[in-house]
């Protein structure tokens, strides 16, 4: 089967990659499903409003649980959770940091995304997909791999099976993620934060 279209962008020159950012966001808006990088690790994920969110949990061979989506920026997250100041500060002062955030969802969030009341809510310091998510809208983010399987860092890194699924539109290629690992996930949700995967 042939591979997914492959755009490569330059993380260093984004300013000269209007047209190929455009493409992938224009793929986004349309409910498509892409292979993006993020800070951590590449993501594979669609629009929150698109009607293809089940088909990633059918690409990872992973059962329905919680999905993280991602932002571009505290602004854009404050229309989709409940934040108070407290998670606000703690937010901004870690917005550098590799990491989701557990935070209660408001109703625009559908429930197949979360299945419960909580979101895992990730702003990635990575400027491609921050301007995708400003084109478009926010974005279902989850390692592009397969269930049980390592993530992947760079492009050589995903599977030959994720790359040649019929289901993805598109994967944006800029080399290796400079954190190259899953992100730690911190609850905001109770009286004390607690970090749930470090």
């Amino acid at each position: 089967m042939k591979n997914a279209k492959v755009l490569h962008i330059n993380p260093g020159n984004i300013e000269n990659e209007n047209e190929k950012l455009n493409l992938a966001a224009g793929l986004l808006r349309e409910g498509k499903i892409i292979v993006y990088p993020t800070d951590t690790v590449y993501g594979i994920g669609c629009s929150i409003y698109s009607k293809n969110i089940n088909k990633i949990f059918e690409i990872k061979k992973r059962t329905k649980k919680p999905l993280s989506v991602a932002f571009s920026g505290i602004e854009m997250l404050k229309g989709y959770v409940v934040m108070d100041a407290r998670q606000e500060k703690f937010i901004k002062e870690n917005l550098l940091k590799p990491y989701t955030f557990i935070l209660k969802k408001k109703d625009n969030i559908s429930d197949d995304i979360t299945f419960g009341e909580k979101l895992g809510a990730r702003i990635p310091d990575n400027e491609i997909v921050k301007k995708l998510i400003k084109n478009s809208f926010p974005v279902i983010t989850t390692s592009a791999n397969i269930s049980g399987e390592c993530a992947a860092a760079s492009y050589d890194e995903i599977s030959e099976e994720i790359k040649n699924n019929k289901n993805i539109s598109l994967i944006i290629d800029s080399g290796k993620c400079k954190v190259g690992k899953p992100s730690v996930v911190v609850d905001l949700t109770g009286e004390r934060f607690r970090v749930l995967r470090g």
